[in-house]
């Protein structure tokens, strides 16, 4: 059904999705949004695709529906992703030593640190040890070569789970390099995004980069973060300060030398329909008999990668996180609900991309605008609730 173009969104619903296009204009009206897309495939089909405010308020550049906006540790969903593909043709085992991909990656002690540890932030290599500057963070052969070299983090709160910003991407993409011999954006593009026609890239091409959306902070967005960036404890500062992910010049994120590089934990960019093309696409394979042929990932691989593998609090940051055992985020308090059995990840600010299996669904919102992480921020946690209240109010048929 059409939105009326005079207002802030535009886009379509299907009939019975209308809650989620008056959630999505309450964002606008009452939670701070400035520029925003939501998209929800079900079984295949573009049931919601909605957009609204700029892409780039300082340039006058409206949103539409093929904005690509970056979704920061969203990312990390895209590249367990593009690792499950190369375990899927039994070219990488997670549970085989990343030092028998890498042998570099064996000094110091680290010859037993597996893959699915590194995905599941639980092989103690939350961080780069050495001081990083901004600039480092888009050379992953420099990162590669850091990790290799340093040692497993100490710290008696690095036991169970221990999150970082950036460390795990550069150990998977270096994997994968060695493994298939291409870098991850490339490997993701030729083996993934083209084949599937997805708007999704790691880094940005200069020619698409008209199509980004300005990311900016909201009010307050660095304040949560304060503790955490100006910390004199040690490993804290090993993994928020080394360096900053958000420093108080949020153009950092804007500058073509940011957008070019590969960053492959963080830079992953795409629109909300690709995201959610893409989540829609594994929550089908995740759903289909085990001997059929999958379009991306099997359901045996799928059945793994979703599991829970490890449900700990963080020490550190005081987070409770599940991780599946192919590094996808699960839900930590899941509803009983189509929604109950989501994975993907969620990204720094307030974007989510969640794959669906009960209801063979993919959704993602994204967003410009940087807000919080906790309660503060109800944009995503609102469309969310209004995706799955509107399934579950569909009929058996109508989700069939």
């Amino acid at each position: 059904m059409p939105i009326d173009q005079a207002t802030t969104v535009h886009g379509h619903v299907a009939a019975g999705f209308e809650r989620v296009r008056e959630e999505f204009a309450r964002n606008f009206a009452e939670r701070d949004e400035q520029g925003a897309a939501v998209a929800v495939t079900l079984d295949g089909e573009l049931v919601v695709d909605l957009w609204g405010g700029p892409a780039d308020p300082v340039r006058g550049v409206p949103w539409h529906g093929d904005t690509r906006q970056l979704i920061f540790s969203g990312s990390k969903g895209i590249l367990a992703t593009a690792l499950l593909v190369l375990v899927d043709r039994g070219r990488i085992d997670l549970d085989t030593p990343v030092a028998h991909y890498w042998p570099e990656f064996a000094a110091k002690g680290k010859e037993r640190v597996t893959l699915r540890e590194v995905v599941t932030f639980t092989a103690r290599m939350p961080a780069v040890a050495a001081p990083l500057s901004q600039g480092d963070l888009g050379d992953p052969e420099l990162m590669a070569k850091l990790l290799a070299d340093q040692e497993q983090d100490l710290d008696p709160r690095a036991e169970g789970i221990l999150y970082g910003p950036y460390a795990t991407g550069w150990i998977v993409a270096e994997v994968i390099r060695r493994v298939d011999g291409r870098t991850l954006d490339r490997f993701f593009a030729e083996e993934i995004a083209d084949p599937l026609g997805l708007g999704i890239s790691f880094g940005i091409a200069p020619e698409l980069e008209h199509l980004v959306a300005r990311t900016e902070y909201g009010v307050g967005f660095r304040d949560q973060f304060t503790g955490y960036f100006t910390s004199e404890d040690p490993l804290t500062q090993r993994i928020w300060q080394n360096p900053v992910p958000f420093p108080e010049d949020e153009e950092i994120w804007n500058r073509p030398d940011r957008r070019f590089t590969l960053i492959p934990a963080a830079n992953a960019y795409g629109s909300a329909r690709a995201f959610a093309t893409l989540y829609g696409i594994l929550a089908a394979d995740a759903a289909r008999p085990a001997d059929d042929r999958p379009v991306l990932l099997s359901r045996r691989l799928l059945d793994e990668a979703r599991a829970p593998w490890v449900s700990k609090v963080d020490q550190l940051i005081d987070v409770p996180m599940v991780y599946g055992g192919g590094g996808y985020r699960l839900r930590t308090n899941p509803r009983p609900s189509v929604d109950g059995d989501s994975f993907g990840h969620d990204g720094a600010g307030g974007s989510a991309n969640q794959a669906w299996p009960r209801a063979k669904a993919g959704v993602s919102y994204i967003m410009n605008r940087l807000i919080a992480l906790g309660p503060d921020d109800k944009r995503a946690s609102s469309i969310v609730k209004a995706v799955a209240a509107s399934m579950a109010d569909l009929g058996p048929g109508e989700r069939a």
